[in-house]
């Protein structure tokens, strides 16, 4: 896959990081390496046939920023006019959950080189800074995947159990250490370690909104509608903005919207509400959250 930095040399290096045709063996004489891409272009297809059953169009969408972004770059012109309901709908088809998927890597990695070149040209496009917001928040929740050691088949898997309340001895000393190592913020509660969860729970470096959805109890609440409203719908921002390390407490702001659906989520979380309006007082916004004055 050619690097970044050479994107602008050439017209083709910039077809090939968008559509990039990997399923090429030509000139490998490896046998080795040209089952890895056998095997790829089948699970490709096996993906494909799923996303085609769903409606989806997810080829076109590719094609049209492909063109959008051969416009720009083989012209050295200001940036062109682009589609942003294509975007936006490329980036809501990114399964915030299948990490390793190569089509969610290529429509995030590639709606970022277009983000930043509108930024680098002088001409950020407004327009873009929904989308912009959600695949940040994406890119927050699969860095947590990797600090927290989760495999992306336990992310995938609507059924997998969370790390930290394994019933195996084994695995409860080693989720034990695990924790011991981990940034503050994705450290395990004790109603974390008991309450049998899917691990991207895990992944909200908010320890108190962790416990708020254990205490409710999953039968009461759609664990995707939190996840899709954390993420933001189309031409939303999320409800959820990382500004820091995706670890860090300090760095996660709530958006208005967001605490008007799900308050009870957000009950008790203090270092929360000080770091959102903190963020809010850097734009120029008045606070979200007011606290009652010291008594005397």
């Amino acid at each position: 896959m050619a690097s970044s930095s050479a994107i602008g040399a050439r017209t083709s290096s910039i077809a090939e990081m968008w559509i990039r045709n990997e399923d090429d063996w030509s000139g490998i004489s490896d046998p080795n390496a040209r089952r890895r891409i056998q095997n790829r272009r089948n699970q490709r297809r096996l993906s494909t046939d799923r996303e085609e059953k769903k409606g989806t169009a997810v080829k076109p969408l590719l094609r049209k920023v492909r063109s959008w972004c051969l416009r720009w770059f083989s012209s050295r012109q200001s940036p062109p006019s682009f589609d942003i309901n294509a975007i936006a709908d490329a980036i809501r088809r990114v399964h915030i959950l299948d990490i390793e998927s190569e089509h969610n890597r290529i429509v995030i990695r590639n709606f970022e080189d277009l983000a930043y070149r509108y930024y680098a040209a002088g001409a950020p496009a407004i327009t873009l800074r929904p989308s912009l917001s959600q695949v940040n928040f994406i890119r927050a929740l699969w860095t947590n995947v990797e600090v927290l050691g989760i495999s992306s088949g336990q992310m995938s898997d609507d059924d997998a159990p969370s790390p930290f309340n394994s019933p195996d001895t084994n695995q409860a000393e080693a989720s034990t250490t695990l924790a011991s190592r981990l940034p503050v913020g994705l450290r395990p509660t004790d109603l974390q370690r008991v309450t049998l969860h899917h691990p991207w729970i895990d992944l909200l470096p908010i320890p108190e909104i962790r416990d708020n959805l254990f205490r409710r109890g999953f039968d009461f609440f759609d664990e995707e509608e939190l996840c899709h409203d954390m993420r933001g719908r189309v031409h939303q921002d999320p409800g959820v903005l990382v500004w820091r390390d995706p670890w860090d407490p300090s760095g996660w702001e709530v958006t208005e919207s967001f605490v008007r659906s799900w308050g009870w989520a957000v009950i008790g979380c203090w270092d929360l509400f000080h770091s959102t309006n903190k963020w809010r007082a850097q734009r120029g916004e008045k606070p979200l959250f007011h606290f009652p004055s010291a008594k005397e």
